[in-house]
Formats: C-alpha cells, structure tokens, sequence
C-alpha cells in the first residue's frame, strides 16, 4: 500500500457536486425512505417512477430526508410533481450544497446526526485516489445514504474519473482487470466461499465493521490482487487503511496521534481534539490499532448492535434467569442462556426466536443459542467465550 503520510490537501474551497454524485446519493436516500415509510423493501430507484407513484406523504419524507441529507434551508423541489429520481436530482443540481448529513447506524437508542464540509469529503476522496490510480471501474456493493458509500462509491469515481457500477453478491457484474469493489465484512465473507478466482488487479475495499483473517487470507490465495480494509467513523469519515494482512491502519494525512487525559486519540488537520468510538493504541508515529469500542457495541452487517443491552432483553424473559451474548465467528450474534429449574431449553429457545423476531432487528438477533446452569467464565471467574 502507498505510504498515508504527507500533507493533506491544501485546496479547500468549495467544489460543487457534480450530477453523477447528486444522482447516486440522492438514489440511495430515496431508497432507504421508501423503505421506511412503506416499511417493506424498496428497488432502488432509477430513471423510471420509483415502484407506484408516490403519495403525499411519501414525496414530503422524501422530500425532508433529502432536506437533511443535503442540508437545505429550503424546499427546491416540486413535491407535487417529482415522480423519477431525476426529478429530484435535477433540484439539487440547482442547489449550492457545502455540507452533507449522515447517521450512526446504531440499532439501539436514536441514530445521531454527523454533519461533514463537501470540501473535506471531497478532498479526502482525491487523497484516496492517490492510493488505487490503477482503477478501472468501481463495483458498488454498499449505498451511498452513508458516509462510506459516499465517499467510496459516490465521490471517490468522481475523483479517479472512472464509471461506478452497481452490483449485488448475487449478482455481480461480469469483472475486468483492476476492478475496485467496495463491500462490507459480509460481502467479502460470502466471497471467499464461492469465487475462485479473479481477473488480473482486482482490488477489495473493506469497511463497517472487522474482516476476519481467514476471510482476508482466503481471497487473496483465490487471486484478489488487494484488500484494503479501511477504519473510520460517521463522526470522522476514514481515518486510516491497512493492507490485508498487515496489522495496524496507516493514518490519512488529516490525522495527528494525540495523547491526552484520558488516553490516545486523534487530532484533525485544524488541531482539534476528536473523541473516537473506539480504544486506539499506536503502533508508531502514522499506524494504529483497534482495541474494541468504548460502547462495548459490535458491528453486524456494518450495524453498530449492543450485545450486553440485547442480553438484558433476553434475560427478562420468563424462563431465564442469566443470558450473555456475544459476537460469533459467522460474524453473527450468539447467546448463552442460563435456564430457570422447570423450563426446557428446546421449549425455551423456540420462544426466544419468536420473540427475537418479533422484537429485534435482524442485526440485533442472536442465530445461535447455548443453555447451561450458569454463564461461562474463566480459572478467575471472569466472563469467558463459549463454542
């Protein structure tokens, strides 16, 4: 991997989205609020009218979503006749847009906000583009509603001047030489399955939560020329890359090791301090690594998912007297459940599934469950994994 040091960009003024990024972010915000207000799956959208017209109060979500999104102060579209996606690109285009907003994709509790300059954005997808020169095309198997799909699959095409292709797992487009693809842990689990082989410079990108080492060691003995797995935050957009199998993430020029009071973070391109998610430790002056979150969530799906709070949920049940959960090697969650005298664990586990159904998201739910008379732990009696 090229070295990450050097000195950031020095030219920070305002560059306008072009319609190609507008169009991709603003397919992807109209998808994942359709999906939200009809509360079933939507296609994403395209040059067509999206599934059936939308009705008054699905054009206003649309319309607030990609208010917040772009940070309008002003309704720029004609709510009453927007109908295809680029009825509501072509509003945007008209707008000046210097800031986007995203969420933390956190399942548990309210979903904050992070506002990030399109000059900083911008300016770290053309620092990126110095990394991967030899892209061809770019394979998009993430959205761009969120701050990795946008910058990686939204602004970073933009950057490289290459085309971005829309694929699925089931269903990739036919791969040239120096394809890049853009996925999350599971994507790159699912590949290393069933792909044996890969045309000549074909680059992985990994990001939203930790890619197991198997899966990494895997795909590159199958003929993947790189994959990079990236860190980085809604709060901070990417903060550093690392080569598969290389430890440690290499920071981007914007970020500075900081020490303070309560341990090791970061500082940005203007000084400021910024709080991490995560417990960091250095491994020199310019790599990192990751010793868990502050929270204590895991990441499923790319989905920030609170193990001890769900164990909690699980606990209360009638039947159960202790539960734990854990993230799994599947890179699914786990549960060990410590029965109440009289209950049956096949009776038992048949009604928590219901109820993890009923009541959980789908990232949130346990997929295996363990019964015992007490919760695993070690020679010291401290909490400890179980297969």
């Amino acid at each position: 991997m090229a070295d990450a040091t050097g000195s950031w960009p020095p030219d920070m003024t305002v560059r306008a989205l072009p319609h190609t990024a507008i169009r991709r972010i603003t397919a992807a915000v109209m998808q994942r609020e359709i999906q939200r207000l009809r509360g079933q799956p939507a296609e994403r959208p395209d040059d067509r009218p999206v599934d059936a017209p939308l009705d008054s109060l699905e054009r206003m979500g649309v319309a607030a979503a990609l208010g917040e999104m772009f940070e309008l102060s002003d309704i720029v579209f004609d709510i009453n006749a927007a109908d295809s996606l680029d009825d509501w690109a072509e509003g945007l285009d008209r707008t000046p847009v210097e800031r986007l907003t995203v969420h933390t994709s956190g399942s548990t509790g309210a979903p904050q906000r992070h506002s990030h300059a399109v000059a900083e954005l911008w300016a770290e997808a053309e620092t990126l583009a110095q990394h991967f020169t030899t892209a061809g095309r770019i394979i998009a198997l993430v959205p761009a509603d969120h701050l990795y799909g946008l910058v990686w699959t939204a602004l970073l095409p933009v950057a490289l001047d290459v085309p971005v292709i829309d694929g699925q797992i089931t269903a990739l487009p036919e791969l040239r030489p120096d394809d890049l693809i853009v996925g999350v842990p599971e994507h790159w689990a699912a590949l290393s399955r069933f792909r044996r082989d890969w045309p000549n410079g074909v680059i992985g990108i990994n990001s939203g939560g930790p890619l197991d080492s198997n899966v990494g060691q895997t795909l590159l003995a199958s003929g993947l020329s790189r994959l990079v797995d990236v860190y980085g935050t809604s709060e901070t957009s990417a903060v550093g890359l690392r080569d598969v199998p290389q430890a440690g993430y290499a920071l981007l020029p914007r970020w500075q090791l900081a020490q303070h009071d309560d341990g090791l973070s970061l500082r940005d391109r203007d000084g400021q301090l910024v709080a991490l998610p995560d417990r960091i430790r250095a491994i020199d002056t310019r790599r990192i690594a990751l010793d868990g979150r502050h929270d204590h969530a895991v990441q499923v799906g790319g989905i920030n998912v609170y193990p001890t709070h769900i164990a909690g949920l699980l606990a209360a049940h009638d039947g159960v007297s202790e539960a734990a959960v854990r993230l799994g090697d599947d890179g699914r969650l786990k549960a060990f459940v410590v029965t109440i005298d009289g209950h049956a664990p096949t009776d038992l586990e048949s009604r928590l599934r219901r109820f993890a159904i009923e009541c959980l998201t789908p990232a949130e739910r346990p997929v295996q469950f363990r019964f015992g008379s007490a919760l695993p732990s070690n020679d010291m009696g401290k909490p400890a994994d179980w297969d």
